[in-house]
């Protein structure tokens, strides 16, 4: 059974592992990751933001941004760096480089893992009576639209992120 926040809705992390694991869900995570640059944790966030039922204003977005930034950059990001660079140098072939890449994966989910609990433990801090009712979709947009994304782009990723099937191009990691 999936532990529970002090709101009564699912933790983070478990929800993120069950969202992540939706058809194409991770394949548009990982490319808007790799060609866009944006953190998937963040983004999961916001998706678990709204179902929790709230909204995400710019000035929470900025601190939660700041609150994760060095945990991403100096953990998260360089540990997925080294997985996917001994992948591209070595391969899959070697069991022995397998096996090693395995672990370093395991330390990328467990570094992602804390981020997702300092991304939580953030939220938690917030004044529920301040916290307004998510519109469908506001959270997602509001982080994506630092990005530059194009209207149509846009609307296919809240499409294909809040439930409805959509096909996306495969991407392997």
């Amino acid at each position: 059974m999936p532990s529970v926040s002090p709101d009564n809705h699912p933790r983070l992390w478990d929800f993120s592992l069950a969202y992540y694991a939706r058809t194409g869900v991770a394949e548009a995570c990982l490319r808007l990751q790799d060609e866009q640059g944006v953190n998937v944790n963040l983004l999961l966030w916001c998706m678990w933001l709204e179902k929790c039922g709230w909204e995400l204003d710019a000035a929470r977005l900025r601190a939660a941004q700041k609150h994760i930034h060095a945990w991403d950059e100096h953990y998260v990001v360089p540990l997925r760096h080294l997985r996917r660079r001994m992948k591209a140098e070595y391969g899959v072939a070697d069991r022995g480089i397998e096996d090693v890449r395995e672990q370093i994966k395991q330390a990328e989910l467990l570094a992602e893992k804390q981020l997702q609990t300092r991304l939580e433990t953030e939220t938690q801090t917030w004044p529920r009576a301040e916290i307004q009712q998510s519109v469908p979709g506001a959270n997602l947009r509001l982080y994506l639209q630092q990005f530059n994304l194009t209207e149509t782009l846009m609307a296919q990723l809240l499409e294909l992120l809040e439930g409805a099937p959509a096909s996306m191009v495969k991407h392997d990691t």
